[in-house]
């Protein structure tokens, strides 16, 4: 009997990746894939235990899923600010200072876009998540999720520019303090 449930739920999980290949863009296959995961697993749960291994499996593909979800989402609203935090810290970890320091004006033309749209952004990204998924406690777990990763690259963008040679660029006076941005991320946060 095991093994034919397990049968089961292998030709599902199939089924549901084919399913989702058949859709063009990457994101249309996540908001398929997430939604399928957390509709399958929510049945799942319902019929067995919380930590069965028949939802745990779900569970992974699901977490996996919404991980790759919201870093495409950040990417299309927040793709050169975190693209620079990266290459900054391999150059600041490797010591590259003159490698920091020629990228001062790629930095300020960053720091420029996103004074003045971040809030924009936010607003994008609430309305992008809370209507892809039918499932309102998922949705806001997906949006507390995107959010809180943005507060963090955004820590780190800060913290590599206040390193020597980026900290006397002019741009740096347009920043936001990382507690404005988190005061306007706590605007979204459920109230449920």
């Amino acid at each position: 009997m095991n093994r034919l449930l397990a049968l089961l739920q292998e030709e599902v999980e199939g089924l549901i990746l084919r399913l989702a290949s058949q859709f063009t863009t990457r994101k249309e296959q996540l908001l398929f894939l997430i939604n399928n995961y957390d509709l399958v697993m929510s049945i799942v749960i319902e019929r067995t235990k919380d930590d069965s291994k028949e939802s745990e499996t779900f569970r992974e593909q699901l977490k996996a899923r919404s991980e790759e979800f919201v870093s495409l989402v950040l990417e299309n609203h927040f793709g050169s600010l975190i693209q620079w935090s990266k290459e900054a810290e391999r150059k600041l970890d490797a010591g590259d200072l003159e490698g920091l320091r020629a990228e001062e004006k790629r930095v300020s033309t960053i720091i420029v876009d996103f004074s003045r749209d971040w809030k924009k952004s936010l607003d994008s990204i609430n309305g992008e998540i809370l209507s892809s998924f039918p499932n309102l406690k998922l949705g806001t777990s997906l949006l507390q999720q995107a959010l809180t990763t943005l507060v963090q690259y955004y820590h780190r963008f800060s913290r590599v520019l206040g390193v020597a040679p980026l900290s006397q660029i002019a741009a740096t006076s347009q920043l936001i303090n990382i507690h404005q941005l988190m005061v306007e991320v706590k605007r979204y946060k459920p109230n449920f």
